[in-house]
C-alpha cells in the first residue's frame, strides 16, 4: 500500500487583516513533501515562506484550504491536538537557539520530555545520547554560557531530535553563525536526514546554505514561485 506524502498542501492560503487592510501572506499553494526529503525554502521578506513554515509546524493555521499531515487534515485537529502533533511529530530549529540560560546541556535536551512526563532515568539517557549524537559528549554539564555559538546550535539540535520527530523545521539554522561554524552545522542536519532519515524543512536567506537541500521551494508574494531538484553539492569543511 501506497503510504500518502508527509506533508501536503492542498489550495492553501493564508490571510491577515480585513477589507483594503487585508495582506495575502500565502495565495492557493499546492505542495507534498515525502518521508525523508531534505527541503529548503528560499523568498524575499514578505514572501510567504515563514507562513507556510508555520503552518506545517502546526503553529498557524490556513485561512482556506487544506493541511494535511500523514494525509490526515489537520483541519479537524483542536488546539490540544495541534500540540501533540508538535511534541511527538516534530522537533524545530531556531536562528536564536531558544536555550534556557543558566541551565546545562543536558538539562535543555530534557525538556521536551518533561512535557511529556517521561521519568528521570530515561529522560536523562535518552538526552545523553541525543548530546552525543550531535557530537557534545563531554559538554554535558555545561551551561549556556560556557558554550560557544555552534555548541549552542548542537544542543538546540539535540533538543529537537531527542524525541525522535518524523520532522526537524529549521529556521534560519545557521542566522547567528560564522561560515565554518554553519557548514559543521549543516553537515549535521545532512547527516540526520541521511542516516536517521528525519524530513528536513529549512528556511534560510543564503543560497550556499539552501544548497544542503536535495529540493528548493522558492516563494514570491505569498506563491509558490518554483519547486526543482538541486543536485549542487555544497561547500564542506576540509
Amino acid at each position: 500500500m501506497t503510504l500518502p506524502p508527509l506533508i501536503t498542501f492542498r489550495q492553501v492560503s493564508k490571510f491577515y487583516g480585513r477589507g483594503e487592510a487585508t495582506i495575502r501572506a500565502l495565495d492557493h499553494i499546492d505542495l507534498s513533501i515525502s518521508r525523508g526529503e531534505f527541503v529548503s525554502i528560499m523568498g524575499p521578506s514578505g514572501s510567504g515562506k515563514s507562513t507556510a513554515m508555520n503552518i506545517i509546524g502546526g503553529l498557524d493555521v490556513p485561512s482556506s484550504g487544506e493541511y494535511l499531515f500523514q494525509g490526515i487534515p489537520t483541519s479537524s485537529f483542536d488546539r490540544s491536538q495541534l500540540t501533540l502533533l508538535r511534541r511527538h511529530m516534530l522537533g524545530f530549529v531556531f536562528q536564536g537557539f531558544n536555550l534556557l540560560a543558566r541551565t546545562s546541556a543536558v538539562e535543555n535536551v530534557e525538556l521536551p520530555l518533561v512535557y511529556r512526563g517521561m521519568d528521570h532515568k530515561e529522560r536523562r539517557q535518552r538526552a545523553l545520547a541525543a548530546l552525543e549524537q550531535v557530537g557534545l559528549k563531554g559538554r554535558e554539564g555545561h551551561t549556556t554560557q560556557e558554550l560557544s555559538g555552534g555548541q549552542q546550535q548542537r544542543v538546540a539540535i539535540a533538543r529537537a531530535i531527542v524525541t525522535d520527530p518524523a520532522v526537524l523545521l529549521a529556521d534560519e539554522p545557521t542566522g547567528n553563525l560564522d561560515t565554518r561554524t554553519s557548514i559543521e552545522i549543516m553537515e549535521l542536519i545532512t547527516r540526520l536526514n541521511r542516516e536517521n532519515g528525519i524530513t528536513v524543512i529549512m528556511v534560510t536567506h543564503e543560497e550556499d546554505i539552501a544548497a544542503y537541500g536535495k529540493r528548493l521551494l522558492r516563494f514570491v508574494d505569498g506563491r509558490l514561485a518554483s519547486d526543482q531538484a538541486q543536485v549542487k553539492e555544497p561547500d564542506r569543511v576540509s
